[in-house]
């Protein structure tokens, strides 16, 4: 709770004051999401080695004081020159970029490893709970924090939250990923984590090759229209650091919500049917959001905050249910590489987009990019209403997936 809500305040003010007050146009927004972003992928395959071979407790606490660095560098940026400070958030994003990946490779090793399938579950739905509520609160403290005690003391304060979520985090134990692999299951030699391998198990099961595809289509479109949203916002539906966190704060009530239902769903609708309906409603609530922002005015700005909330809840949702199967679907040797080539594949869409939504936003109008992009993804989502989505399973014996 205290990493995310660090990392939630962080990832709201950055942006922010580059626009609001380093009046960065959309390809600066854009850099900075790529430097935020594109580690993760270029160093995917040494994270997964790391998370392979060293114990979890140590690929945590790594994570975490990476963290911390970037948090400082934030505090520091303003002190020098624009240009200057530019580089000093690129090289915060850079440093968060990589305590990101450690994370999200380990914390996928670490649930299957500890818990039952039914309590993957449940530990999966918490943890989304968890991020969910930072996410919620951050852009508001963010917001306020900005205005009442400024720059450096927001990001310096975010800096001590990550140094305290290492205290904690130095009590986990010390977990090993199994070193058996299905080809050899008496070798001691670890598992392959190659990015290659982690790619072909991802996408030799049909359901998991589809709902790779719909991330990567719903994380690619985000990405197109996150340069040019904050920007249309801010400027041409006058929206400031206060509404415009407390804003994203109402919609990610709806993702604790969804995170926490998720959690409580029944064995019997724990399947690919309920991937289908929620994965289509997170990915088609952008168009909500295009439309809003087209139209303007205080009912624009209402099918905005609906489109962001329908977006959060269903996520909420989608997420848990994707964790728990993948959890079921792929071996426990396989699953450092398994889970990294999966964040490989999404993140690598991330600075695709911001580059794609940094330059449409440079050369056409702000609000038909987001109106557009908001289209394609309501089509992509159509992926998700295939047959191998919908009639997946949850359960651990289970060779269909």
């Amino acid at each position: 709770m205290i990493s995310f809500f660090a990392i939630a305040l962080v990832e709201f003010a950055i942006p922010f004051i580059t626009v609001s007050k380093m009046q960065a146009g959309a390809v600066v927004i854009a850099i900075l999401g790529v430097c935020r972003f594109l580690p993760q992928v270029l160093f995917a395959g040494t994270a997964a080695d790391f998370v392979g071979r060293v114990d979890q407790r140590t690929v945590m606490l790594t994570s975490e004081a990476l963290s911390v660095v970037a948090f400082a560098l934030a505090a520091v940026a303003l002190a020098a020159r624009p240009v200057v400070a530019v580089f000093v958030f690129m090289g915060s994003n850079i440093a968060l970029a990589l305590a990101s990946v450690l994370t999200a490779v380990s914390i996928q090793v670490i649930v299957p490893a500890k818990f039952s399938p039914d309590g993957r579950h449940r530990i999966f739905s918490r943890l989304g709970t968890t991020e969910s509520t930072a996410d919620m609160i951050g852009p508001t403290v963010a917001g306020v924090g900005l205005a009442w005690i400024g720059v450096s003391a927001t990001f310096g304060s975010a800096a001590v939250l990550a140094a305290v979520a290492m205290f904690l985090l130095s009590g986990i134990p010390k977990i090993m990923v199994s070193k058996k692999s299905g080809a050899d299951p008496v070798s001691d030699r670890p598992p392959r984590q190659s990015l290659r391998h982690g790619l072909q198990v991802n996408f030799t099961q049909p359901v998991l090759a589809r709902l790779t595809i719909w991330a990567v289509a719903y994380n690619l479109g985000q990405c197109v229209i996150a340069p040019v949203l904050l920007i249309a916002m801010i400027h041409a539906m006058h929206v400031g650091s206060g509404a415009f966190g407390t804003i994203r704060t109402i919609s990610v009530v709806f993702a604790v919500v969804g995170s926490f239902a998720a959690g409580k769903l029944p064995p019997s609708l724990r399947n690919g049917n309920s991937i289908s309906w929620f994965g289509f409603g997170a990915i088609g609530s952008y168009f909500l959001v295009g439309v809003g922002v087209l139209v303007g005015n205080i009912f624009g700005l209402a099918l905005v905050l609906t489109g962001f909330a329908l977006d959060e809840f269903c996520s909420g949702m989608v997420l848990v249910l994707i964790q728990s199967m993948r959890a079921i679907a792929i071996s426990d040797a396989d699953r450092p590489a398994a889970a990294s080539a999966y964040r490989v594949l999404n993140v690598s869409a991330v600075p695709a987009g911001y580059i794609i939504g940094g330059l449409a936003g440079t050369l056409f109008q702000d609000r038909m990019v987001i109106l557009l992009t908001g289209l394609t993804m309501l089509m992509c989502g159509l992926i998700v209403w295939t047959r191998a989505v919908r009639t997946a399973v949850f359960e651990e014996e289970t060779s269909a997936l």
